[in-house]
C-alpha cells in the first residue's frame, strides 16, 4: 500500500502538532536537552514524518522562532493601526511587545538561540527564508512610524540616527527591559521592587523623551492611551493575562 499523501492544511496541523511538542517540551526541560529523537517518543509520529517537516534540531527551533514571530508581527500590526499620533503607536509597539513575553515567555527567549549562526546555518533554506520575510514584517511597522515621524516634524535625535538605528534603540531597550525583569527576579534583591510594565513604559518615555520625539512625557495624558490599549486594541491579550492572574500594574 502507497503512504497516503496529506494535502497542504493536513501538512500544516501536522506540522504545528509537532511544533506544540516542541514548545511544551522546552518549557518543561529546556532547549539544550531537546533531541529529535527525545520529541518522536511524545509523539504519534515517526522520527521519518519528524524529518519529513524539519530536516533537523535546529530547522525545528527557527520553525518555532518563526511562529513566536508570526504571532509578534500580528500584535505589531494591531499597535501600528492604533489611532492616534506616532509616538502613541510606538509606545503601542513596546506594549504589544511586553504582552508578547509575558503570554509567550520561551517563544519570547528563543530569540537568542535562533539568531546564533548554529542555528540559522542548519536551518534550511524555506525556514531562514521565512525568518527574513518576518522580521521585515516585525521591523516595517516600526521603521514606518518612525518615517511618520520625521515628516511630521515631530521626532528631532540629539545626533544624527538612521530609521535603523532608532528602531535598534527600541528593540533593544524593550527586549532588556523584559528579559531581566519578566524572570527571577525575587533572586536579585535590585530588580525585587520593580515591576516590568511599569518600568517598561517608563523607560520608553525616557527613551522618546531623549530622541525629542513629540508629544513629550509631560505633554500628554498617556495613561488615556495606555487605557485604551488594555480596553481596545489589547483587550484579548489583557483578558489571557487577567485569566492567568497576571493583572497589568498600569
Amino acid at each position: 500500500m502507497s503512504p497516503r499523501i496529506l494535502d497542504h492544511k493536513a501538512q500544516l496541523e501536522r506540522e504545528n502538532i509537532l511544533l506544540d511538542c516542541a514548545h511544551a517540551f522546552i518549557q518543561r526541560e529546556s532547549i539544550a536537552a531537546l533531541t529529535i529523537d527525545k520529541l518522536v517518543k511524545e509523539l504519534p509520529f515517526s522520527k521519518g514524518t519528524v524529518y519529513n517537516h524539519f530536516n533537523s534540531k535546529e530547522d525545528l527551533l527557527l520553525g518555532l522562532c518563526n511562529r513566536g514571530m508570526s504571532i509578534l508581527a500580528e500584535l505589531f500590526s494591531r499597535a501600528h493601526k492604533y489611532e492616534g499620533l506616532p509616538r502613541e503607536q510606538g509606545l503601542a509597539i513596546h506594549f504589544a511587545y511586553m504582552l508578547y513575553a509575558k503570554l509567550y515567555p520561551t517563544l519570547f527567549m528563543l530569540v537568542l538561540t535562533a539568531k546564533t549562526s548554529n542555528i540559522t546555518d542548519k536551518a534550511s533554506a524555506s525556514r531562514q527564508e521565512e525568518h527574513l520575510q518576518l522580521e521585515g514584517k516585525l521591523i516595517g511597522p516600526i521603521v514606518s512610524i518612525f518615517q511618520d515621524s520625521l515628516n511630521r516634524g515631530e521626532i528631532s535625535p540629539p545626533v544624527p540616527m538612521t530609521l535603523e538605528q532608532l528602531s535598534f534603540a527600541c528593540w533593544s531597550l524593550s527586549f532588556g527591559t523584559n528579559a531581566l525583569l519578566l524572570q527571577n527576579i525575587e533572586r536579585c534583591g535590585t530588580r525585587s521592587n520593580l515591576i516590568v510594565e511599569r518600568e517598561l513604559i517608563n523607560n520608553v518615555h525616557i527613551l522618546f523623551d531623549g530622541f525629542q520625539f513629540h508629544p513629550l512625557t509631560h505633554e500628554f495624558d498617556w495613561a488615556t492611551t495606555i487605557s485604551k490599549f488594555k480596553s481596545i486594541t489589547f483587550l484579548q491579550e489583557v483578558n489571557i493575562l487577567k485569566d492567568r492572574g497576571n493583572i497589568l500594574a498600569i
